[in-house]
This record gives C-alpha cells, structure tokens and sequence, in this order.
C-alpha cells in the first residue's frame, strides 16, 4: 500500500465521513492551538523568572550588558512572543478555512 493510499484509509477510519480535506485542516489546527500552549507557557515562565513583561525586560537587555543566560532568555521569550502572535493567527486562518470546508 502506498503513503498517501494508507493516510487516506486511516483519516476515513479516524474522521468518519469528514472530507480529507477537513481532516487535514482539523489536525493542523490541533498543532497550532498545541503550539500556541507551548508558547504561552514559555512566555509566563520568563514572566515569572524575570518578574516584568517582555517589553520591559527587552529594554533592559538591549541597554545592558546582560550575561550571556540572560540574553538567551531574551532570545528564547522573543521566540514565544513571536510563536504566539504567529499562532493566533494560523488558528484564526485555520478557523475560517472550516466554514468553508
């Protein structure tokens, strides 16, 4: 059997009498809203490290000479800031793919 026969076969026993194509743009939803978690907990985690917001904590970095954790730590927030912006809106994109689907 080949890849892609076997996914078909498997999203029709999974996601009985959905189309593939929904399928496919429910499970991409699934991982974005898993992402969009992921980030929101790395984000609260250097809130509470850190005990500021990330702009805050941006402008003390960017005007000091912060020891090189300190500024993986920016490096890492900036990332979950960004991941969370980027997920809010794959899952809005995604959202309103549905209603068409």
């Amino acid at each position: 059997m080949s890849v892609i026969t076997t996914l078909e076969h498997s999203a029709r026993r999974l996601f009985p009498d959905w189309s593939l194509d929904r399928v496919l743009a429910e499970l991409l939803l699934e991982r974005a809203q898993r992402n969009l978690i992921k980030y929101q907990v790395q984000h609260r985690h250097f809130e509470e490290k850190y005990e500021q917001i990330f702009d805050e904590f941006r402008r003390f970095v960017l005007d000091s000479e912060a020891p090189f954790e300190v500024e993986q730590d920016y490096f890492d927030w900036e990332l979950a800031v960004t991941g969370i912006q980027d997920m809010q809106e794959e899952i809005a994109r995604l959202k309103n793919l549905e209603h068409t689907l």
